[in-house]
């Protein structure tokens, strides 16, 4: 099936509207109505709840996935157009994130992405960096790694703070200003929190903390998809996210945007040097005794070798959310449901952890203040799938959830309490 005629079909579905689906329309478009495209949300007896930690594949992915495996069966030589469609993609990305393809690189995953920028950085021994103490493991074992080499690594104590009041809330540059001083050289920190739906203020960090000399590295892993995203208005030095999450691509492709000041100023060089990172490459592969001269952009950290499968299953999911889904409609069909869940937990007497205005909350992620492991067995038994974290139970939407699938929620929710499952009460 071709991807044009996939995507016409799912906007023909879409506008047999629903009367949740014409309600969703007064935004310009039906998100609901692309719902099918996930053939897993036909079994009724599933509700998926769990896009944070993998969204289910659709058929937009599958498509190009299946045309991948046709080429590499019946063309002779597909390698030039499957290497052109990573450049299309590139192109893509770029526009989605507000920026120039020239600042995109491509790695294997975030961990990489990440690794590969914070290892070209320079430091002296006694500098200093300043994380969350609720980071990611991906981002802060990257930096508790280079302690072995004079690096201090400060955590800000977020956790303790947050127990003894109650209340997860977002970070901004207030937060991280008393741990930061003359020798402090980055600060690493997602822009939204896996574990709660906190959404940092990464823009006001970086206006208060680029200008000191200050690098500013956010993952951004959980924005990517469900929100929409503008790398120039944040003022990264960088930004590393996967495409496996929001972007519902298979695993191994992942972008990281450097800004072009912090190649020119700081001529990082990568932590892994191959064919890709060099530009005086010969034609005849041989490598001469001169000095290497690595690419004045971002594809310095760039690998020869990509996952070009990944590429191609990315071109296909980008094109169809930039210019058929919209990235500011996604984000607002996630916040119509989440703004739903709110309601129904708050008749509940069931908490969601974390802030409560937009502006400081992801607007896919809701951590339910839920600890009794009897929770999990609820759920599963109910066909409800979502994941457990230390905070609680995290639901997060994608763009095929609609409110018949918080409704189901509130149900099995209900359900559990007449059960006698137990609800932390303040």
């Amino acid at each position: 099936m071709p991807a044009a005629k996939l995507v016409n079909g799912a906007v023909a579905h879409a506008n047999g509207a629903t009367k949740e689906t014409q309600v969703t329309q007064s935004c310009g478009i039906s998100i609901a109505g692309f719902r099918y495209l996930v053939p897993l949300l036909s079994d009724n007896s599933i509700t998926y709840l769990n896009a944070s930690l993998a969204p289910p594949s659709n058929l937009i992915i599958h498509e190009a996935i299946t045309r991948y495996a046709a080429e590499a069966l019946y063309q002779t030589l597909p390698k030039p157009g499957w290497q052109a469609a990573v450049e299309d993609t590139r192109r893509l990305v770029a526009r989605y994130i507000n920026t120039d393809p020239s600042t995109i690189s491509f790695t294997r995953d975030t961990t990489e992405a990440l690794g590969s920028f914070i290892r070209g950085l320079r430091f002296k021994p006694g500098d200093n960096v300043v994380l969350l103490d609720s980071e990611h493991p991906n981002h802060a074992y990257q930096w508790m790694s280079l302690r072995s080499a004079g690096l201090e690594v400060r955590q800000i104590p977020t956790i303790p703070t947050a127990q003894e009041s109650g209340e997860v809330v977002a970070a901004n540059a207030a937060t991280f200003a008393p741990y930061v001083d003359d020798r402090t050289v980055a600060i690493g920190l997602s822009s939204v929190m896996f574990h709660s739906g906190q959404w940092n203020d990464v823009g006001d960090i970086c206006a208060v903390f680029r200008p000191r000399g200050i690098h500013v590295i956010a993952d951004i892993t959980q924005q990517v998809g469900f929100a929409t995203v503008d790398v120039q208005a944040l003022g990264v030095s960088a930004a590393a996210f996967s495409l496996h999450k929001g972007l519902h691509c298979p695993t191994g492709l992942a972008v990281l945007h450097v800004d072009p000041a912090v190649i020119d100023n700081v001529d990082p060089t990568p932590p892994i040097v191959g064919y890709g990172a060099v530009s005086n490459v010969r034609a005849d592969l041989l490598v001469p005794d001169d000095p290497i001269t690595y690419h004045s952009s971002a594809r310095r950290y760039e690998h020869l070798n990509l996952s070009l499968i990944a590429a191609a299953a990315a071109k296909a999911y980008l094109t169809f959310y930039l210019d058929t889904l919209g990235p500011k409609n996604v984000e607002d069909h996630l916040y119509a449901l989440g703004d739903a869940l709110r309601q129904d937990c708050k008749q509940l007497d069931i908490k969601i952890v974390g802030p409560e205005t937009r502006e400081q909350h992801a607007p896919h992620l809701y951590v339910l203040n839920l600890h009794d492991s009897k929770w999990m067995d609820h759920f599963r038994n109910c066909g409800i799938i979502v994941t457990p974290y230390r905070l609680g139970i995290r639901v997060s939407f994608g763009f095929y959830n609609n409110l018949d699938d918080v409704k189901k929620l509130t149900r099995v929710l209900r359900s559990g309490l007449d059960a006698g499952l137990v609800v932390p009460r303040s």
